[in-house]
């Protein structure tokens, strides 16, 4: 009863304050011409109760921090178009997903109590080729929705059929690989990469910087094809994709023996963000997002994932960098004990000055599809803080 008392309350404080800031997505940046570096930092925590149905009420909190450094080369006096990144971060508090026994997770900061590395690497540009060598997250230029990047459920991200069915480099846990990307035009872009198949795991890699490549782990490759282009002069973007992994192979602790999990998994997905309407001074905006990803049933009991959303951007005068937001998001399993999960989520990003940033949340979860058991629909709050620095 306790944590409720606290979600409403800070419910109710994210509406006392009027004072603008940048998005939460957008980080303060300290930096200048002739110093080489650049420092970022933030930190999310979430307040989250359980309020009805899953597998039993409760609340928590979790939270994560990150440290971002980045060294261009050319300000360091050496040569043009390199950048050297490294990313810190560190997560810690209850997960969600104890209480809710979802599938999807409902919060994408949810990774248990760890201090690691998420990416660590060099990029250098030639004309309109960037290549990036290193320990990558593959959602930091792979799958990314504007849209859905305002939601917390971690399907909005990376549709869950790539991210429970293939072992991909994705928070919290990031692995090596290369990546190329050709900037064909202003309206086109094709990116390339190839990674390690199968990060490891924290119980052997504490800090993610012992980085374990086995033969049996496989290779993941993905290809992304982006279309930037204005329709009926409105800003639309279009991504094509397809993703390709060779195999994965692991020990079975009881036996010892080293089992064949899957040969040639493969999948496809599209994404589309669109502006459908703005006003004459564009302080209100209306877009939608659609999110569609498959992969085939021979290899996966989850085969399809279908996710859309709608965000009205300055809905109350003088809030015009106030967004709120509707979406869904569709888990469809295939001969399985669930037919789907379906979470809905409602939010509204409140700022309340140019450091911190507030958004109440709702998940409503259809079926909740994390445990071999049936659960009933559960509700969950949140409160979400963001803190720049």
């Amino acid at each position: 009863m306790k944590n409720i008392y606290i979600l409403i309350i800070l419910f109710c404080l994210s509406f006392c304050n009027t004072a603008k800031c940048q998005e939460v997505h957008q980080f303060q940046t300290f930096t200048d011409d002739w110093n080489p570096f650049t420092y970022e930092g933030s930190y999310i925590g979430d307040f989250f109760t359980n309020l009805n149905g899953g597998l039993r009420k409760g609340g928590g909190f979790l939270g994560m921090g990150n440290i971002r450094i980045a060294l261009d080369t050319k300000k360091a006096g050496w040569w043009k178009g390199g950048i050297l990144y490294i990313n810190g971060a560190a997560t810690h508090g209850k997960s969600p997903s104890e209480l809710v026994g979802d599938f999807q997770v409902v919060s994408n900061i949810d990774a248990g109590d760890h201090m690691f590395i998420q990416e660590f690497w060099y990029k250098q540009t030639i004309g309109k080729f960037d290549v990036i060598v290193g320990l990558q997250d593959m959602n930091a230029e792979f799958l990314i929705s504007e849209g859905g990047g305002k939601f917390m459920n971690s399907s909005f991200g990376v549709p869950s059929v790539i991210s429970d069915n293939v072992p991909a480099p994705l928070f919290p846990l990031t692995t090596l690989g290369i990546e190329e990307k050709w900037n064909i035009n202003e309206n086109f872009v094709w990116q390339n990469a190839l990674f390690d198949g199968n990060p490891t795991g924290f119980d052997k890699n504490k800090y993610n910087l012992d980085w374990q490549i086995k033969r049996e782990d496989g290779l993941l490759a993905i290809s992304e094809l982006q279309m930037i282009k204005p329709i009926a002069g409105l800003p639309t973007t279009w991504l094509l994709g397809a993703y390709y992994h060779t195999k994965l192979k692991q020990v079975d602790d009881s036996t010892g023996t080293l089992n064949t999990i899957f040969k040639n998994n493969r999948g496809l997905y599209t994404i589309i963000d669109q502006n459908v309407w703005r006003s004459a001074d564009s302080s209100r905006r209306f877009n939608y997002f659609l999110q569609v990803a498959y992969s085939p049933l021979k290899n996966n009991t989850h085969n399809y994932y279908l996710g859309a959303g709608v965000t009205y951007t300055g809905i109350f005068k003088k809030r015009e960098n106030d967004v709120l937001g509707l979406a869904f998001a569709n888990a469809g399993f295939h001969n399985f004990v669930h037919k789907h999960e379906i979470a809905i989520e409602l939010n509204y990003s409140y700022e309340l000055n140019e450091n911190i940033h507030i958004q109440p949340i709702l998940q409503y979860l259809i079926s909740p599809s994390g445990t071999d058991v049936k659960l009933d629909n559960a509700l969950v709050g949140f409160v979400r803080c963001s803190i720049l620095f």
